[in-house]
C-alpha cells in the first residue's frame, strides 16, 4: 500500500472542504485534499446559490454575519466573477402568524446586528412584482444585504486558487475508511493507498456519517433530497432570493429563473435522481396563483443531497475522543453561505489553537454523542 503524507488531511471537496484547505495552506500548512468525485460537484454545486444570513438559528448568525465579509472580496481575491450579487433576501407572509413569527425573528436579528426591515404587502410587491398573484400576501421580512452566487462557479475557483498556493487536491480519490489507534485517526484509506497525517479535517457531507461509523462512532446526520427546477431565459425581473412557504426562487445573472425546495422525505440512499412526479404540485401551483410564471418553459431540472442535524445547525467540532479530527459537517441546506467563513475557523483552531468566533454552541456534545 502506498503512504501519502501531509500536515493536514481534509476529507471532502465542497465549498467548506476547500475553504479550510485553502486558510490552512496560507498558514503554511502542507494539505491534501480528498474528494470522491470532483470539487464542487456535490451539495456545494447543487443548490439555489443563496448567500444568507436571516432566518438562521442564534447559534448560527455570527457566522453568517462574518462570512458576509469574504463573499463581498471575493471577485478580488479569487481573480474571477462567481456571480455574487447582494439583491437582499425577501422572506414571504402569508397569514398572521406568519407574519407575527417574522417580526419575532427580526426583534432578534435586529438585536444580533443584523439590519433586516419589515416590509407592507405594498412595498413587498413594489420590490418584487412578479409576486403579484392570486394569494394574499401580509407582508414581508427584508435582509438587502443577503444575497445570490453561482455554486457551479464557487468551489471550483476556490480550489484552483488553494492548488496555486501549494494544496494537493486528489480528485476521483474516495476515501474507503479511516484507521485509528486509541484516541487518534492514523490514515485515510483510498483504493491508492494510505493518507497519513497529525491532524485530519472531515467536511465529506452526507458521507461524513459512514466515515465516522467505520472509527466507531455516529455522527447524528441524516440525508434529505433538495430539489430544483431551471426555467427558459427571462428577460430581468427578480433582484431578491424570494422564500415562499417551502418554495423558492432566485433569478441567475444568466436569465434563468431557479425554483426550488427541500424534499419531504428523506434520501439514505443517495439517489439524486428527479423525476416529473417530483415537481406536479409547483408545476401547478406557480402558473395558478403566480401569472409571472404562466407560459414559462422548464429546461432542466436537478437534485443534490443535504446533510442535517435535528436542530438544523452544522456541527463544527473535535469528534469525540480523537483529538487529532475535526468535524465541519450537518449544515442542514444552508452551508453555502458560511464555507468561507468556516474555513477560516477551523483554520484558526487548528494552527492556533482557537477560532477567532466562539463555536461553543457548534459543538457535537449538544446531542450527547458517546466517545467511541
Amino acid at each position: 500500500m502506498n503512504d501519502f503524507t501531509a500536515d493536514v488531511i481534509v476529507i471532502g471537496g465542497g465549498i467548506a472542504g476547500t475553504s479550510i484547505a485553502l486558510r490552512l495552506a496560507e498558514k503554511g500548512q502542507k494539505v491534501i485534499l480528498l474528494e470522491k468525485g470532483r470539487v464542487g460537484e456535490e451539495a456545494s454545486g447543487r443548490n439555489g446559490g443563496g448567500v444568507r444570513q436571516q432566518d438562521r438559528r442564534p447559534e448560527e448568525l455570527p457566522l453568517a454575519m462574518a462570512a458576509i465579509k469574504f463573499w463581498e472580496g471575493m471577485q478580488d481575491e479569487l481573480g474571477c466573477d462567481v456571480g455574487y450579487r447582494q439583491g437582499g433576501n425577501l422572506m414571504i407572509a402569508r397569514s398572521e402568524g406568519q407574519l407575527e413569527s417574522l417580526i419575532q425573528i427580526k426583534d432578534r436579528e435586529l438585536a444580533m446586528g443584523l439590519h433586516v426591515e419589515m416590509l407592507s404587502p405594498e412595498e413587498t410587491l413594489s420590490i418584487t412584482p412578479s409576486l403579484a398573484g392570486n394569494f394574499e400576501i401580509f407582508g414581508s421580512k427584508y435582509c438587502p444585504s443577503d444575497g445570490t452566487a453561482n455554486p457551479l462557479l464557487v468551489v471550483k475557483a476556490i480550489s484552483r486558487l488553494a492548488r496555486s498556493i501549494g494544496v494537493r487536491i486528489k480528485e476521483h480519490e474516495p476515501v474507503r475508511k479511516l484507521m485509528r489507534s486509541d484516541e487518534k485517526v492514523t490514515a485515510a484509506i483510498t483504493d491508492n493507498g494510505a493518507y497519513r497525517s497529525p491532524v485530519f479535517v472531515l467536511a465529506a457531507g452526507p458521507w461524513a456519517r459512514s466515515l465516522c461509523n467505520t472509527i466507531g462512532f455516529d455522527l447524528p446526520i441524516t440525508v434529505r433530497k433538495s430539489r430544483l427546477m431551471v426555467t427558459e431565459p427571462l428577460p430581468h425581473a427578480v433582484d431578491q432570493f424570494v422564500i415562499l412557504d417551502k418554495l423558492y426562487y432566485r433569478q441567475t445573472l444568466e436569465g434563468n429563473i431557479h425554483i426550488g425546495g427541500l424534499s419531504p422525505h428523506g434520501a439514505e440512499d443517495f439517489d439524486k435522481s428527479v423525476l416529473f412526479k417530483d415537481f406536479v404540485e409547483v408545476f401547478q401551483w406557480l402558473p395558478r396563483n403566480l401569472p409571472f410564471f404562466r407560459n414559462v418553459n422548464i429546461i432542466r431540472a436537478f437534485a443534490g443531497l443535504t446533510q442535517n442535524t435535528a436542530d438544523t445547525v452544522a456541527i463544527l467540532d473535535k469528534a469525540p475522543g480523537l483529538e487529532n479530527l475535526f468535524l465541519a459537517v450537518g449544515f442542514s441546506g444552508h452551508g453555502f453561505c458560511l464555507g468561507p467563513i468556516v474555513g477560516k475557523l477551523i483554520a484558526e483552531w487548528i494552527v492556533d489553537g482557537r477560532s477567532s468566533i466562539d463555536l461553543s454552541k457548534l459543538r457535537l456534545n449538544r446531542f450527547n454523542i458517546a466517545p467511541p
